[in-house]
């Protein structure tokens, strides 16, 4: 039975609004999201609303409220957060085991509005579903869209509310311009899990990064990379762990290292006796203070997403070091007392060969030669999903045949060398997850389909999708098509931190030089 501190029970007879608020995956998932312990702190904290939550449980199951137990369809407003496309489904099963109608036009309540990363991106596949998108981060217009929504007027005051999205709207991203001015959830909700976020405060430090590979979803929605200070970081801490009542503290930031302070910041936390785990790090000058003061946080296991082996193949996707730098860290980090290695690679970036895959045993076995033991360094490995408003939305996934062939090379050459934690993304969710990132309107009839065989007692899963696509003549590896750089993109009205000009003179620079 999971168990809670800081869960805020409301009497709904004193409120205004009722607001639920979803996360379309599981609990454990749900609340390791930063932004659902931010948006039910801040919901919460006015008198004339009440939040509560809302997550996945299984197919055709109606979902209840962690607080109270009341059914979604109690609720006057859903928001919903969207941090992944392939959570799409999952919503709309839960409105459909709710008695909600999944179609906007044909629902007068609740309301319901929808942001997070997948959506910021590309909103297309699911506006025959969803009343209103907050395009960019929430916080600058929260209060705005909270008032339009207890005073029953957001369908006249939509207009005039920057970020918010609704089809015929050409809407410009929002985001806060100075991170210190952003609420941070304080009172956080943990529980009795056995799972480091769920069980930890979670500590915004910095948003954005400033290096800008150009498969990265995160750079281009999060420009420009702002921080937080150092003084407002040690107040969110000291008040945070106060009111949360634990020692566990996890670091949430894309590029955290680039933190001006960012040795102040962990030097705090080891003074004050807190354990710390930091998200993956990025490849750059880390000298041995730092590395030394991340293991003496209790951080045992360092992740890192060197993407490939080969520099040459790194420069492409703009993300530039040289390998021995990467060794360097390798080694600084067991000197440290670091005692894994969490690796992830990406197959398919452009101009890749084979031939590219004849000297991976050579990086891999120098790490082992670092001090790693094979056992010691897990690896996963996805291919390179294009992505809605990034330069590599244009770009064709690897076909099948050679994710399989990379895949099979990879795999027979670590583990030759004993390393045999090894993951992979079938391709066929990689194919699905490109094809609902680039999607226009016209997904929202696909996702219908796969609604009815859910009901009919599918379970979401390839079948579900094999079956679904039977009418398209298509099959899951196939479902996604590349664009065709002259031709309009369905998401046009969405205007992020870079123009579709600037993103098409960087993909065709970059694919020029290649050829």
């Amino acid at each position: 039975m999971i168990m809670e501190k800081n869960t805020i029970i409301k009497d709904h007879r004193k409120v205004k609004l009722k607001f639920a608020l979803v996360y379309p995956n599981i609990y454990n998932i749900g609340m390791s999201n930063l932004a659902i312990r931010l948006l039910y702190e801040i919901i919460n904290s006015r008198e004339d609303i009440v939040c509560e939550r809302f997550f996945f449980s299984g197919y055709r199951e109606r979902p209840r409220s962690v607080e109270s137990g009341l059914p979604l369809n109690y609720f006057d407003v859903i928001g919903v957060s969207f941090q992944h496309e392939m959570d799409y489904i999952r919503f709309l099963d839960m409105l459909s085991s709710s008695s909600i109608p999944i179609e906007a036009d044909k629902r007068n309540l609740p309301i319901i509005i929808a942001g997070g990363p997948a959506v910021s991106s590309n909103p297309m596949p699911l506006t025959k579903f969803i009343d209103f998108f907050v395009i960019g981060e929430v916080e600058p217009i929260i209060n705005m869209l909270l008032d339009s929504l207890v005073n029953r007027n957001l369908n006249n005051t939509y207009l005039s509310i920057p970020g918010l999205y609704k089809p015929g709207k050409s809407t410009e991203r929002i985001y806060i311009k100075n991170l210190d001015l952003a609420p941070h959830a304080i009172r956080q909700v943990i529980s009795n899990l056995n799972n480091t976020f769920t069980s930890s405060f979670l500590l915004e430090v910095s948003r954005g990064c400033k290096i800008g590979c150009r498969f990265c979803l995160e750079y281009f929605l999060y420009f420009p990379k702002r921080e937080r200070s150092f003084k407002n970081i040690v107040r969110i801490i000291e008040d945070g762990l106060l009111l949360t009542q634990t020692n566990k503290l996890v670091i949430i930031s894309s590029a955290f290292l680039d933190h001006s302070q960012i040795k102040d910041i962990l030097s705090f936390l080891i003074e004050k006796k807190i354990n710390f785990s930091v998200p993956s790090i990025r490849v750059s000058k880390i000298d041995d203070e730092l590395i030394k003061l991340i293991a003496l946080g209790g951080q045992h296991t360092l992740t890192i997403a060197p993407e490939s082996h080969c520099e040459h193949l790194r420069n492409i996707i703009n993300k530039k070091f040289d390998n021995d730098l990467f060794f360097d860290i390798i080694r600084k980090a067991k000197e440290a007392g670091i005692k894994s290695l969490k690796l992830y690679f990406m197959l398919g970036i452009p101009s890749e060969k084979i031939e590219d895959f004849n000297d991976l045993d050579i990086f891999l076995s120098r790490i082992i030669s670092l001090g790693f033991s094979p056992s010691s360094i897990h690896i996963s490995i996805n291919p390179l999903i294009p992505k809605a408003n990034t330069p590599f939305q244009w770009l064709p996934l690897i076909s099948k045949e050679d994710y399989r062939k990379r895949l099979t090379i990879f795999y027979k050459k670590a583990r030759t060398l004993g390393i045999k934690r090894i993951e992979s993304l079938d391709y066929r969710w990689c194919a699905i997850q490109a094809y609902l990132s680039t999607a226009g309107q016209e997904a929202s009839e696909l996702l219908k389909l796969l609604l009815e065989d859910i009901k009919a007692g599918g379970n979401g899963d390839l079948g579900s999708w094999r079956r679904v696509l039977r009418h398209y003549k298509k099959r899951p590896e196939n479902i996604y098509e590349p664009r065709s750089i002259e031709e309009p993109l369905p998401w046009e009205e969405i205007k992020g931190a870079f123009p579709i000009s600037i993103l098409k003179k960087d993909f065709t620079k970059v694919m020029g030089d290649i050829e």
